[in-house]
């Protein structure tokens, strides 16, 4: 979730409350969060955890279905997502989280007041993530786990069935371009840096924590008809919907403003909007020929309060 809000800020629209419940869904494969994730965090038993920029729920809901003797408090700048993410809790029968809006920026808690402090994809998104990360460790307490799953903008070892044959030098070039426009326009308006998450554990070093562990997470997109398994359906169905929300106009609007922010032009802007072609992806899902295996490269900083 954006710590400051755009023009557009189409993170908090009803119509993507599908899309990002779906999305904490895929996020991770949950035999390596509880076997892996779960151990490296080390939270103590009755702990108190924050999450940061926690939007519809993501990693809070997830802890507290794991750790049920954890307490969880969830805190977002946004409030539509906030709202989405209690009620999910409340039919679910949660007891231990709670969901209330705050700026990560600065935190409205007490110096050494939290156990562990968590966040997932959320530091792209803020205006300075140095100052966040330094917010984060200043209510931790002495001992204290600091934990963030953060993407970094790059090429993708990726594969799809409707680009792969259409995509040839010139267009690389000019996606790359204008990409780096994007994510220059992203920083200029105060939205967020895309290529902080190789940066988290200098950040968290600099914070005065102490990183024990990096690595990257184990996720991979993939799906094959005939679509026997439940993960392809659901990667499937996520990428659908993820491509008829693209195709709104107030994500047209959105890369426009921000790529002429970083310097281009509003036909840079439209062209980066349609370089992915929604409407193929779609139709050849629902048609059931739809064939991809994509990576999301994750980067997980754990570290500890000394």
């Amino acid at each position: 979730m954006t710590q400051q809000s755009p023009t557009v800020n189409p993170w908090s629209d009803d119509d993507n409350s599908a899309f990002l419940r779906l999305r904490m869904k895929t996020f991770w494969n949950f035999d390596y969060f509880e076997r892996i994730i779960l151990q490296l965090l080390d939270l103590p038993q009755s702990g108190c955890v924050l999450d940061v920029g926690c939007g519809n729920g993501g990693i809070s809901l997830l802890l507290a279905d794991l750790r049920p003797d954890l307490q969880i408090l969830g805190m977002d700048f946004e409030p539509k997502p906030l709202e989405d993410a209690s009620a999910y809790a409340s039919r679910n029968g949660f007891k231990n989280l709670i969901f209330e809006q705050g700026d990560a920026h600065n935190l409205k808690y007490a110096d050494a007041t939290f156990d562990g402090v968590v966040c997932q994809t959320v530091l792209t998104h803020v205006r300075d993530a140095e100052t966040v990360i330094r917010e984060m460790a200043r209510v931790l307490k002495p001992g204290g786990i600091f934990f963030a799953a953060e993407f970094t903008n790059s090429a993708m070892a990726n594969y799809d069935n409707v680009h792969f044959d259409k995509r040839d030098e010139a267009w690389y070039r000019e996606y790359y371009r204008i990409n780096l426009l994007f994510m220059k326009g992203k920083k200029a308006l105060g939205r967020g840096d895309d290529t902080v998450g190789v940066r988290v554990p200098l950040l968290a070093t600099q914070a005065g924590l102490d990183v024990y562990d990096v690595r990257l997470n184990d996720r991979a997109m993939h799906g094959f008809p005939p679509y026997r398994h439940e993960k392809q359906r659901n990667y499937l169905e996520l990428v659908k919907i993820a491509n008829i929300v693209d195709d709104d106009e107030k994500w047209l609007r959105l890369d426009i403003e921000t790529v002429t922010a970083g310097g281009g032009t509003e036909e840079d802007g439209r062209w980066f909007h349609h370089a992915i072609d929604s409407e193929g992806i779609v139709r050849a899902i629902n048609e059931g020929t739809f064939t991809a295996t994509g990576s999301f490269a994750l980067y997980l900083t754990f570290a500890r309060k000394p």
